[in-house]
């Protein structure tokens, strides 16, 4: 009889992280004049897809590459109309009934994830760090009256729209901050112009 020796292999783990997900924040100027004045209750929200990609042996670390739908309401006191090539925004001095920004894009998000999971624990750390580029598919100004008349303008984007965004947190909740590393548009007030770049902070769920 021949005895040889046994080597027990251990099975390398297989899970992936979290890849669907849901994101609600409240979304502002990050460079706007003093007359500019959010009022209301402004949000958006964001759904999606990314692909987990393990990078290391224990799976903690991995990249991820998605597809999503992302969307801002801003509520606002200025009026923004687009004329001569050429976006202004103005204080609206009589009353109204709403008036808002609206930024409806596609989201590529690119990341670089970590976790603390394994196998059998599916409540972990997270930090979660990358761009997602937007394409931008409607972007906006709605205005109604006092009187009950709506205003909309159509308002011409620069085009692609780099985001960085960061999300932490543990388990179910999450903290997630987006910031637009380049401008929607550039429009005039105050005989300056300033860039309309956003910054959103809120909450991210994922979901298996």
């Amino acid at each position: 009889m021949v005895v040889g020796p046994l080597i027990a292999q251990e099975d390398a783990p297989t899970f992936r992280e979290d890849q669907l997900y849901l994101s609600i924040a409240y979304p502002y100027f990050s460079n706007a004049p003093n007359t500019l004045i959010q009022n209301k209750l402004s949000y958006a929200f964001s759904v999606g897809f990314v692909r987990d990609m393990p990078i290391k042996k224990q799976r903690s670390l991995a990249v991820g590459i998605g597809l999503g739908y992302d969307q801002a309401t801003i509520y606002n006191n200025n009026l923004f109309t687009y004329a001569r090539n050429n976006i202004s925004a103005t204080v609206i001095e009589g009353g109204y009934q709403q008036n808002y920004l609206r930024m409806q894009s596609l989201a590529v998000p690119l990341e670089l994830r970590w976790r603390n999971a394994t196998e059998t624990k599916h409540a972990f750390w997270r930090i979660h760090t990358g761009v997602s580029v937007h394409f931008p598919m409607q972007f906006k100004s709605y205005n109604k009256t006092s009187t009950g008349q709506i205003n909309t303008t159509k308002l011409p984007s620069k085009g692609t729209i780099l985001r960085w965004n960061v999300h932490f947190g543990f388990n179910t909740w999450n903290i997630s901050i987006a910031h637009d590393m380049q401008p929607w548009a550039t429009f005039g007030a105050l005989n300056r112009e300033f860039d309309m770049n956003f910054t959103k902070i809120g909450l991210i769920f994922y979901i298996l």
